[in-house]
């Protein structure tokens, strides 16, 4: 039998991206308290991405794939890959070798693909993923394409503006794919609402695949139209994208039946997503503050309820999860208190005091989350 790293492989990538989103948002804690004197918005958004974000994507579909499809959980090759990938391009940003960086990135997607496809071919007769999935390789497509323009970028004789449709594609594409993807399984079975059906059951999978699809297609129209000056109108079809993608696909349009302030802090950032784009749209002039709506209340909050959600489940502690554990409160707190922050910089005279203060009381609270589930993710017993 696996050990249970193989087997639930969110117990080792879980933390690590812990432990990269501290390196990310970490860099603006120490230039606010002088140990630093430089400072890198490009660094800061590639590692949160690339790395923090990354981390918890490959935790979650590492271990729901081969569950899924009663395959093989992912060897220790694979594993060892991807957490090497995660370093080696964090590590390269923060020390400004893109180009190592981007490869990494690239070569993280190479290991995902194959993992995927050596276990969809290997589950005939078994289950298959829902529909909604066929937006995890479109999230794909969107890294790869963004990686490329990255590094294009880079080179002499390129233009310069390249890495912004790069940097949409990596830091709001993928994850709005991924996002409504797998929030199409993961909202529903929070909910405790009936799952969505495999794909290929019944003809009406096969439309909702298309629907999908295309959604995921507008994703990346709509930020084309943004790099193409079209700055209210790109945001805005990515909202009402992913609005119907939360709210048709996964249900969010309700509350969730079951209690657990997780679910709730989930449901809180589904809607913080569509938010953050629409503020951003209706203010050009504030979308770098606006966004964090989406960044730190929608994709980082999401993230950890999750994470919450999957480690609270596959460790035998479901009796917590049905309450509201104080790691959970304090991680709703200083998330939400470092949003408050970070969107109140731009209109002070302390703009970099307060984005230290927002990085301060997010790594808070995810080192109290990470201190409460921790000890949980590293024992060596497995849940049967």
């Amino acid at each position: 039998m696996p050990p249970p790293w193989r087997n639930e492989p969110f117990r080792l990538f879980f933390p690590l991206g812990v432990l990269l989103a501290w390196v990310g948002i970490g860099h603006w804690l120490l230039y606010s308290l002088g140990a630093t004197r430089t400072y890198s918005c490009l660094l800061h958004g590639l590692v949160q991405m690339q790395g923090f974000m990354m981390a918890f994507a490959i935790g979650f579909l590492l271990t729901a794939v081969p569950r899924r499809t009663r395959t093989e959980p992912p060897s220790a090759i694979e594993i060892a890959l991807l957490v090497a990938a995660l370093v080696m391009s964090t590590a390269a940003t923060v020390l400004e070798r893109w180009v190592v960086a981007e490869t990494a990135y690239l070569a993280l997607f190479a290991v995902l693909l194959r993992f995927a496809v050596v276990r969809l071919r290997g589950a005939e007769g078994a289950r298959r993923p829902p529909a909604a999935f066929v937006l995890i390789p479109i999230a794909v497509l969107h890294g790869v394409v963004g990686a490329v323009l990255i590094l294009r970028a880079m080179l002499p004789g390129v233009s310069a503006s390249l890495m912004g449709l790069g940097r949409l594609l990596v830091e709001q594409g993928v994850f709005l794919c991924l996002a409504v993807g797998i929030g199409a399984l993961v909202l529903p079975l929070m909910a405790g609402t009936p799952p969505p059906m495999d794909l290929g059951t019944v003809p009406g999978e096969r439309r909702k695949a298309f629907l999908y699809a295309a959604a995921g297609v507008a994703i990346g129209m709509s930020l084309v139209l943004e790099y193409m000056g079209w700055e209210r109108l790109g945001p805005l079809l990515r909202a009402a994208v992913v609005t119907a993608g939360f709210g048709l696909g996964g249900g969010a349009w309700r509350p969730p039946h079951k209690p657990g302030l997780h679910r709730r802090l989930v449901w809180l950032a589904v809607w913080l997503v569509p938010t953050g784009l629409v503020v951003s749209a209706l203010w050009p002039s504030y979308r770098v503050p606006a966004l964090h709506i989406l960044f730190i209340g929608g994709f980082s909050l999401m993230a950890f309820g999750v994470a919450t959600h999957v480690a609270l489940s596959h460790l035998g502690l479901e009796a917590l999860a049905a309450g509201r554990p104080r790691a959970v409160l304090v991680l709703a707190a200083s998330f939400l208190l470092a949003l408050a922050a970070r969107l109140a910089a731009d209109a002070s005279n302390t703009y970099f005091d307060h984005l230290g203060w927002a990085a301060g009381l997010w790594i808070t609270g995810s080192a109290v989350w990470l201190a409460f589930l921790g000890p949980h993710l590293l024992q060596r017993e497995r849940r049967l």
